[in-house]
């Protein structure tokens, strides 16, 4: 068996060793790069009734049919999708597309973070993971969120103070995938990229600049053969480093 069928195995108990390890790991790993969105917090199965929030409080202030309304955003949004500027994939810039009163789009806004904050949820096994940091590796945290967004996401969880470094759209400027986000704590902590696992739902997104330079990659929540591991639970990532180790 693979090592890749090994992870993705379930029910075999001749491999539980891989799934239940002590925490005493010695690691080549010199750094973990995690993902945010859809990798440590369920965003795509909430972020929509978020969004949904707002619209439907706009269009009662306006008076007007609430999905029409949404319709024509998601049509705005449409055109953003590729878009590297960070700042026209923020929902305040989209909205104002269709909604030209400022006052109401900036009450929008807040009202699409507190249901954010609050259906938000941690992904499986995140919680257990992050419980005890393991020793001499670093924790680095990289999104195209921007402070406010991170801080909804994980603040509430109080995840934010377990990474070594969050490196956000706000200091890169750019959005994924582009090197900037992993040269930063490459050059900050002078880790050798090689040394490094990238963890995330895209590969294309989060993991493939890390593996160019000779990373291991996890592509976590679906299948990507292009990836080095999968894991669908965070409680897993302990048995890839043993192995890596």
């Amino acid at each position: 068996m693979t090592i890749m069928e090994k992870i993705e195995a379930t029910g075999d108990e001749s491999d539980s060793w891989f799934w239940h390890i002590d925490d005493n790991i010695t690691l080549m790993i010199e750094a973990i790069f995690f993902d945010q969105d859809n990798t440590l917090v369920n965003t795509r199965e909430v972020a929509g009734e978020s969004y949904r929030a707002a619209i439907n409080w706009v269009a009662a202030q306006k008076k007007i049919e609430a999905e029409k309304l949404w319709m024509e955003w998601r049509a705005v949004l449409d055109t953003l999708k590729k878009s590297i500027k960070p700042e026209e994939r923020q929902f305040s810039y989209s909205l104002s597309k269709v909604v030209t009163d400022e006052d109401l789009v900036e009450d929008a806004v807040e009202i699409q973070k507190k249901v954010l904050g609050e259906v938000i949820k941690l992904n499986a096994g995140v919680e257990e993971f992050f419980e005890k940091k393991i020793e001499g590796v670093k924790y680095i945290l990289f999104t195209e969120d921007f402070d406010d967004q991170i801080e909804i996401k994980l603040g509430k969880f109080e995840l934010k103070e377990k990474f070594d470094l969050i490196v956000g759209s706000s200091m890169v400027g750019l959005m994924k995938p582009d090197i900037k986000f992993l040269q930063i704590a490459w050059d900050k902590f002078n880790l050798d990229p090689k040394n490094c696992l990238y963890i995330g739902d895209n590969f294309e997104k989060d993991c493939q600049i890390g593996k160019e330079n000779g990373g291991k990659a996890i592509i976590f929540g679906r299948s990507d053969e292009r990836a080095d591991y999968r894991m669908d639970d965070f409680t897993e990532l302990r048995g890839i480093l043993k192995i890596l180790g």
